[in-house]
């Protein structure tokens, strides 16, 4: 007997080569689709197989009602965030000094807005703090220079895509009760980069007519605490705050703001 030759009668079994290991599994899953083929043939076959696809189309549909109710509930839960009108009382102003250097600009030299229960007078009203802006053509004024008549303040940048988006609204609100409201849009020059240039040439290519001015000097964002863009102020024609909103106004939420400034100066 050579070397190479086993004996016989041991219980040793030859090791198989992958490919003949390949061919076993291959011919096994093939005897088992075949017997599955003929099950399925059969009536009872039949009947187990339309049990399962029942099975299978009822939790699809179930999974399907299960994702729909989890959005209504969702939806119900977490309402969307439109931003409202909220009462006076929506300022802090800040200590900030408006000489501040700092390459952030307004942003950084802001404190957090909130709310603040310091009153004007007797009547509880809350007196618009005072600041200076500028217009286009580099004059100085003041929030009180527009005092006697009811201010829309609006604060905004180029750069913002919520301040961009309500300007439509404020420029068909100009159109509308430019007469009977002053519009102060204050563009927060130095915030996130912000320059005159680009807000002057915004307002250009859109056509708006509403009145626009400068915080070149941190004064309003310091006053008014402005952390966060676009925000929107109420002022009475006494130089009161009657309301605030703080984000995009939608054109129903203008014109409710409107009508509060409107229905008061004829009050």
């Amino acid at each position: 007997m050579s070397e190479n030759e086993k004996p016989q009668g041991t219980g040793e079994t030859t090791p198989q080569s992958p490919e003949e290991r390949g061919q076993q599994i291959g011919a096994t899953l093939a005897a088992v689709e075949e017997a599955e083929a003929r099950r399925a043939a059969t009536p009872a076959g039949e009947q187990a197989d339309r049990k399962t696809h029942r099975g299978v189309i009822i939790a699809v549909v179930a999974f399907a009602v299960l994702l729909i109710g989890a959005g209504v509930a969702y939806n119900a839960l977490v309402p969307g965030a439109e931003p409202s009108l909220s009462g006076g009382n929506v300022v802090t102003t800040t200590e900030v000094p408006t000489d501040d250097t700092d390459p952030n600009g307004n942003g950084a030299n802001a404190a957090e807005v909130g709310t603040t229960e310091a009153d004007a007078d007797d009547t509880n009203a809350t007196a618009a703090p005072e600041f200076t802006m500028s217009d286009a053509e580099g004059q100085t004024l003041t929030l009180a220079d527009f005092r006697g008549k009811p201010v829309l303040l609006n604060f905004w940048a180029s750069w913002c895509g919520p301040c961009t988006s309500e300007m439509p609204a404020i420029q068909d609100a100009f159109q509308k009760y430019g007469d009977q409201v002053q519009f102060v849009a204050v563009n927060m020059t130095g915030m996130g980069g912000e320059t005159e240039e680009a807000a002057s040439a915004l307002i250009q290519q859109n056509g708006y007519t509403f009145p626009v001015y400068y915080d070149v000097d941190n004064s309003a964002a310091v006053a008014f605490g402005v952390t966060s863009i676009p925000q929107t102020y109420l002022i009475d024609a006494d130089g009161n705050i009657v309301a605030g909103v703080r984000g995009a106004m939608s054109e129903s939420v203008l014109e409710e703001g409107i009508q509060m400034l409107t229905d008061g100066a004829t009050s």
